[in-house]
């Protein structure tokens, strides 16, 4: 079985945090038939943490967790943070597949993206 977790950075304003729980939700109504779970983590200021949700994962058989930074390009969190937490969660879970996703700002219709968005909700 397979999960998604979707990776943020974390913040202090509750809000934002929040906004990743929802769109979290809002993946795995669109995936049922893709991904057994799909969930979400934090890389610091709130939990879950990466290494935590993974935990909780684990302890539900999931035998494939794919992890997607929800990052905008591949600072150090991307290219050394992430992979180094990853290869921590192998070495304890060597049963488990773990794939780590580019980063969202990486998408090939990233242009698009952000000349949608800066067309609408204007303020």
């Amino acid at each position: 079985m397979t999960a998604l977790i979707i990776l943020a950075h974390g913040s202090r304003r509750t809000e934002s945090n929040q906004e990743i729980i929802e769109l979290a939700d809002k993946v795995a109504a669109i995936a049922k038939k893709k991904y057994k779970l799909v969930t979400y983590a934090f890389l610091e200021v709130v939990e879950p943490k990466l290494l935590d949700a993974i935990d909780m994962l684990i302890e539900q058989s999931i035998d494939e967790i794919i992890v997607l930074p929800y990052f905008l390009n591949s600072g150090n969190h991307v290219t050394h943070d992430i992979p180094e937490i990853i290869e921590s969660a192998k070495s304890k879970y060597s049963d488990c597949i773990f794939r780590l996703a580019p980063c969202v700002g990486l998408h090939q219709d990233m242009p698009k993206l952000i000349l949608s968005q800066a067309e609408s909700n204007i303020f």
